[in-house]
């Protein structure tokens, strides 16, 4: 079996307008007697002010105490709902009919769909733990467009209906999407709403996540990898999400020793 692991997370900090920009910069400058160098990041605000650094800046997760004040919060939500997961590939990249031009941006030159609706969703979403929206946005996400103003409405989103449709599958425990957000700001966030509000289970949202390295590997994009998400440590207290480093695997021939690979890795022991 050959095995392939792609990086869906962005090769630099992107930032949203509500969130500082992350800057690196020299912590420990090598110099003089020093011969050691050391850089860290720090968050910047449009003053030029050092802020605090944001969940939601790269990608990212959102627990539901990120909008829900009685929501859970990422400490509280159970790894094994997000750490490996089967996902659906939604590709959403080429319009497929007349209906879907209405849902479509082109920004930059970038073709991509900005609005998932019913029919956009798979005919059949059992079976498989998470859904991975690609829409073509990633490629917009890698040139830096986020950081420009007014671009959130922009954003791909998902729309309330979908989101519903979404939080009735109960095997669906994860959604992610080459996007900032699964909300534009005139929707007053139903798609966050409706997926993490989902009772008893939410669903955990994956946010500016950017599939090109998964296009370029594979045309057409495969049906379903096994998505992985490494969250960093969010510290301090009620965390709302934490910045995660998430990955795809695809077996290029399949079959079951592929099937095995995933079973063994979704049933490993969680030791903390």
């Amino acid at each position: 079996m050959k095995l392939i692991r792609v990086d869906l997370s962005p090769r630099d900090y992107v930032h949203v307008p509500q969130a500082p920009r992350i800057e690196r910069r020299d912590i420990f400058a090598r110099g003089g007697d020093n011969e050691w160098q050391m850089s860290g990041v720090v968050g910047i605000d449009r003053s030029g002010k050092c802020l605090g650094i944001s969940n939601h800046t790269w990608s990212h997760i959102d627990a539901p105490f990120h909008l829900l004040a009685d929501g859970s919060t990422l400490d509280q939500v159970d790894p094994r709902q997000y750490l490996a997961s089967r996902a659906r590939v939604v590709d959403l990249t080429r319009p497929t009919g007349p209906s879907h031009k209405s849902r479509r941006e082109i920004i930059d030159g970038i073709d991509y769909h900005s609005r998932i609706d019913v029919e956009d969703l798979p005919d059949s979403m059992s079976g498989c733990d998470a859904l991975l929206f690609v829409t073509g946005f990633g490629a917009l996400i890698e040139r830096g467009y986020p950081m420009h103003d007014g671009a959130d409405h922009h954003y791909p989103n998902v729309t309330r209906a979908a989101a519903d449709r979404i939080a009735a599958v109960p095997s669906i425990r994860i959604v992610g999407i080459d996007s900032p957000t699964f909300d534009k700001p005139e929707t007053n966030a139903a798609a966050h709403r409706v997926l993490l509000g989902r009772r008893p289970t939410p669903v955990i949202l994956l946010e500016t996540l950017t599939c090109e390295g998964l296009r370029r590997a594979f045309n057409p994009l495969p049906k379903e990898v096994l998505l992985t998400v490494e969250p960093l440590r969010a510290f301090g207290p009620r965390p709302d999400g934490a910045l995660a480093s998430v990955y795809a695997y695809v077996a290029e021939d399949g079959g079951d020793e592929f099937e095995k690979f995933i079973q063994t890795v979704k049933e490993a022991r969680l030791v903390v």
